[in-house]
């Protein structure tokens, strides 16, 4: 059975909730999920109900496309999920309504800027690294090896420490001394 939900949302300075109640009732909305959020968290416990209660067939509605969202990447992400869920989505400031020609036409251009925005972040993420590679920069993880400490346990195996007497002295992990140790003795 084809549900049709509501989702309605303010931020603390558009405190009133009232409008898009009303717009979405006439819209006929069996159930409307409802909040109030202010800052920029993406994730909202209305919204994470509507995802939970969201089947293929069903419609969700919204009164102002700009409500769905807390940015542009996030609505477009939400109507994405939608589409892959085989939930309907309709935006009544718009008139988008994907289940027409014009409506899947938009969440396409939709689907091309995010794709366009995730490709993009990439391409800059890449150039970052390759730059901070030529600069001479160490990327990843530490080197596991520290001479300083290596020196420590090795001097402490001179003097016929334990491995757990190095550890307790040094503060140095059971694992690196035990790994230096198997160092020293190749």
């Amino acid at each position: 059975m084809q549900h049709t939900f509501g989702y309605a949302r303010v931020s603390a300075t558009d405190q009133n909730l009232a409008t898009q109640l009303d717009d979405l009732t006439r819209a006929g909305c069996s159930r409307i999920f409802q909040e109030k959020v202010s800052g920029t968290r993406t994730s909202s416990a209305a919204l994470t109900e509507l995802l939970a209660a969201v089947r293929a067939g069903d419609v969700v509605v919204v009164n102002r496309l700009a409500r769905l969202g807390r940015n542009t990447v996030h609505t477009i992400q939400l109507v994405e999920e939608f589409n892959r869920l085989g939930v309907h989505f309709r935006a009544l400031d718009l008139g988008i309504d994907s289940r027409t020609p014009a409506g899947k036409m938009i969440i396409g251009v939709f689907s091309s800027f995010n794709q366009y925005e995730r490709e993009n972040n990439r391409e800059k993420s890449l150039a970052g690294i390759n730059l901070a590679k030529q600069q001479g920069k160490h990327l990843g993880r530490p080197a596991g090896r520290n001479a300083e400490k290596l020196a420590k346990v090795a001097k402490a195996l001179d003097k016929g420490l334990s491995v757990a007497e190095i550890v307790t002295l040094t503060g140095i992990s059971r694992a690196s001394v035990k790994r230096y140790r198997q160092e020293l003795m190749a």
